[in-house]
């Protein structure tokens, strides 16, 4: 998450209540396996000493491959955390000052599978979608697919689109022929 410096200490320590309630009274589902548990984990042993859990960053006491909803902060553009895919409940938070250093930090990464932007700014929105190096960008929500619209990432993410019609033709190969 990239959140500005004017709020960003607020919204931490918000979000950061926010997580540790999701850890207090609401059961969530465990990672896939042992190896994608054990890849959190890691990720989360290897944190540099600059950046913080500032909530979670553990096991609960069950078995099976749970994970503590974590937040982390203080981390840099450089660390590993902030670079690698971590599919786990496991988020990052850094400050920006600006909406250039907000898009090249976004973009800095070298993944692309998603971002949301929110914003009550409009062309701020539009500026955002059009500058997101990602597959799908969405405005003042998150998570929402529909079966009409392709869903894919960009750069390292992955290749192609499911979802719609642009999903069928990744299983096409168009020919030119022209008499």
């Amino acid at each position: 998450m990239l959140v500005h410096h004017r709020i960003h200490d607020a919204f931490l320590a918000a979000f950061a209540a926010e997580a540790a309630a999701l850890r207090a009274g609401v059961d969530f589902g465990p990672l896939n396996n042992a190896a994608q548990l054990a890849s959190v984990r890691a990720l989360l042993d290897r944190l540099p000493t600059h950046a913080e859990i500032v909530t979670g960053g553990g096991r609960p006491p069950r078995p099976g491959f749970f994970h503590e909803a974590t937040v982390v902060a203080g981390v840099r553009q450089d660390d590993e955390i902030v670079q690698e895919e971590t599919f786990g409940p496991v988020v990052t938070v850094q400050s920006f000052a600006d909406e250039t250093e907000a898009l090249h930090l976004a973009n800095a990464v070298r993944f692309g599978p998603a971002a949301s932007v929110w914003t009550t700014d409009h062309d701020r929105a539009m500026r955002a979608t059009r500058a997101l190096h990602t597959g799908i960008v969405w405005v003042n929500t998150h998570g929402t697919t529909v079966s009409e619209m392709p869903h894919g990432g960009v750069k390292h993410s992955g290749y192609g689109s499911d979802l719609s019609l642009s999903g069928l033709l990744d299983y096409t190969q168009a020919k030119h022929v022209m008499l």
